[in-house]
């Protein structure tokens, strides 16, 4: 059997000169949230980590990193600066992230801490781990999501510590 050559024909429309690609306002294009402070990023999943922190540093905050709780503890140690911003996940071995948050912010007062957690926050805070205002991020997350999340929370005006009883 012989294969026989097939022959496409493609007519494009004459253009005079060529269109500027302008995005609508309505194409949802958004800028990443900004920031120039001092996160530490707990995370026990090196992968998770490695990806939090490049969008942390890709939007310019100042990123220390820690794959425990007792790593994160002694970064609160030896840092000199302010830490603004705790990220923490939620189930970890050794220091769960709540138990992490609260021994954590009683030698640092001024930091806030978002949790992260691959259970959905209703059955976190469903199961005790932490409650309703708690700032909390889903985990897969977005580089958006993070980034909106981080600003968010840095953002709000400073309120006493309310930890889960």
């Amino acid at each position: 059997m012989r294969e026989t050559p097939a022959t496409f024909k493609i007519y494009l429309p004459r253009v005079k000169a060529p269109r500027r690609a302008e995005a609508p306002e309505s194409a949802g294009i958004r800028t990443m949230p900004k920031g120039s402070e001092t996160i530490l990023l707990v995370e026990d999943e090196d992968a998770v980590r490695a990806v939090a922190r490049f969008i942390l540093d890709a939007c310019g905050y100042q990123v220390l990193d820690a794959d425990s709780g007792a790593e994160a503890l002694h970064h609160g140690e030896l840092h000199e600066g302010p830490i603004h911003l705790l990220i923490t996940d939620v189930v970890m071995p050794e220091i769960p992230g709540r138990a992490l948050a609260e021994q954590f912010v009683k030698d640092r007062p001024d930091t806030r801490v978002l949790y992260m957690s691959g259970y959905t926050d209703d059955a976190v805070i469903r199961h005790g781990v932490l409650h309703a205002e708690t700032p909390f991020l889903q985990k897969p997350f977005t580089p958006f999501a993070l980034a909106a999340k981080v600003r968010e929370v840095l953002d709000q005006p400073p309120k006493e510590p309310r930890l889960p009883e």
